[in-house]
């Protein structure tokens, strides 16, 4: 080995040259191949970084979305749905009181547009970032809406 700065031999183990006094510094030899695999692994490495760093954007930005009308669909249909059968006392005369199938049909309609927005809501999510708040909840609130209003329009008519 010969220093690159004065030509002079230097020896295999020293840590400085003895002619200039310059440190050692030995550089690795490396063919075209092994360079090739560092690259892609140094590529790799910062593709996985970006990518960790979009993921960790795009959960905090799923955590920040939120679907107001979820809750109020499923209160207001359990509300309707629990108007709808619940076991009135004979004697108070309000099960199949006109006004109270009218106030059932009334709660369940609310429940009805309660649902329909959180579905757009959820729908727009969805086309935006491929996630939906909640969906099963909505899916619920719907089910037990449609299956009220239908229960409650066919008591209003029957009647």
């Amino acid at each position: 080995m010969y220093c690159r700065k004065c030509g002079a031999k230097i020896a295999d183990k020293a840590k400085f040259r003895d002619s200039c006094g310059e440190e050692v510094v030995k550089v690795k030899q490396r063919n075209d191949t092994q360079r090739y695999r560092d690259l892609q692994e140094q590529q790799a490495l910062e593709k996985e970084k970006k990518k960790s760093n979009r993921e960790l954007k795009r959960e905090k930005k799923l955590a920040g979305l939120k679907n107001p009308y979820v809750y109020p669909a499923l209160g207001s249909a359990i509300v309707a749905f629990t108007l709808g059968i619940f076991p009135y006392p004979k004697s108070w005369g309000i099960g199949t009181a006109l006004w109270m199938r009218i106030l059932i049909l009334v709660v369940a309609l609310l429940s009805d547009y309660h649902c329909t927005q959180a579905r757009r809501v959820n729908n727009m999510y969805y086309t935006q970032y491929r996630y939906k708040v909640q969906p099963n909840l909505v899916n619920t609130a719907t089910t037990i809406a449609v299956i009220t209003t239908i229960v409650a329009l066919f008591s209003l008519f029957m009647k």
